[in-house]
């Protein structure tokens, strides 16, 4: 089901992990990306300037002119909610604390992030608002605002507006605001028919794809039949079990049927957890350049779902897993949970780039 928008470079074959979008060795130092341009002193704001001035004659900060003029979404939106929406995580960080913020890869991404956008503007998914998460505090078990920083050089350098709701898993703040009115309505959203772009805490990035389908169902926005699951209509379960059935190779859970996943784990309130919760995406701990694209086009606007990569290269090799467990959370601004092998005491396999087998107890 994965769907590349864009040529990768080469891999660097001499790296064991399977990655994509890495550098050259000749292009860092130290594991990161070599600095070009530096020593500029106080000239840096002069420099910060041109490259804002140079940004501005893209399709991507031209868009955002266009629909001001055309007061987007205007009167008759193709459809109720976004047409299009990209998620990604935020950009590199470092394996040691503190890691508030992103490091010199992530910066290197973020920076790329711009570029990205253009491309998605030139084959036809102009960007219209930038979506994000409130940093986590210094004093929470895993404070961050990497976030924040992936994407805030996008929203600057092409004027794309950027929105906050709250927390990585202040999931209904984020359904609600895309998706406001019931079926039937006339009111018009603020997204609605437009393409957004979403840069999420990775490990709540799964329960947010989950309350979105749990949105999008009752709108006539995907063409799955609900199944109703303890009681609750459930639009997640079939969506993934037909629209991401993992037949690129990547990994499954050991018993689709198990009621591991039905009675141990505590499944979000507004997307509950299935016999087929296998097929729900899981964003691996190494992998910083996929893309989620909840993917629609007329005459309905029922969405798809495609996993890409970012055209963006770093000095982080990436482990290029995709899909895998259901991705139980603790509470926001906590420490996400790892797969390990089946034994508590048993190595981190997943930040070895190794196919996960379970949960660590």
């Amino acid at each position: 089901m994965s769907e590349y928008l864009f040529p990768l470079k080469t891999p660097n074959t001499s790296n064991p992990y399977p990655f994509n979008n890495t550098l050259s060795s000749n292009q860092c130092t130290n594991g990161i990306p070599n600095s070009k341009y530096g020593n500029y002193g106080s000239s840096n704001a002069d420099v910060l300037y041109s490259i804002w001035c140079a940004n501005q004659s893209t399709l991507g900060a031209q868009f955002t002119t266009k629909q001001t003029l055309d007061l987007a979404p205007g009167t008759n939106p193709v459809c109720q909610g976004p047409a299009n929406i990209f998620i990604f995580r935020h950009g590199e960080k470092s394996s040691t604390l503190p890691n508030y913020k992103i490091d010199a890869n992530g910066a290197y991404r973020a920076c790329q992030l711009p570029n990205f956008i253009n491309l998605l503007a030139q084959q036809g998914y102009p960007i219209s608002y930038i979506i994000s998460c409130n940093p986590c505090p210094f004093n929470s078990s895993d404070p961050s605002m990497r976030e924040i920083q992936t994407i805030g050089m996008a929203s600057f350098m092409l004027n794309i507006p950027l929105y906050i709701y709250g927390g990585s898993q202040d999931y209904a703040n984020i359904c609600n605001a895309l998706f406001p009115y019931p079926l039937g309505s006339t009111d018009i959203g603020q997204f609605d028919g437009l393409n957004i772009v979403i840069c999420w805490e990775h490990s709540a990035i799964q329960s947010l794809c989950l309350s979105l389908l749990q949105t999008m169902g009752p709108l006539n926005r995907l063409d799955i039949e609900p199944i109703t699951f303890n009681n609750i209509t459930n639009y997640a379960d079939p969506f993934f079990v037909s629209k991401n059935p993992c037949k690129d190779g990547n990994y499954l859970c050991n018993d689709p049927q198990s009621n591991y996943y039905i009675d141990n784990i505590i499944p979000p309130s507004s997307a509950p957890i299935g016999p087929n919760s296998q097929t729900y995406p899981y964003w691996n701990n190494k992998n910083f350049d996929n893309v989620f694209w909840f993917k629609s086009q007329g005459p309905n606007f029922q969405f798809d779902f495609i996993i890409f990569k970012q055209p963006c290269y770093s000095c982080y090799p990436s482990c290029g897993l995709n899909i895998g467990l259901y991705q139980p959370l603790e509470s926001n601004c906590v420490t996400s949970n790892y797969y390990y092998a089946n034994e508590p005491s048993s190595e981190d396999i997943e930040n070895n780039c190794q196919v996960p087998s379970d949960w660590a107890v």
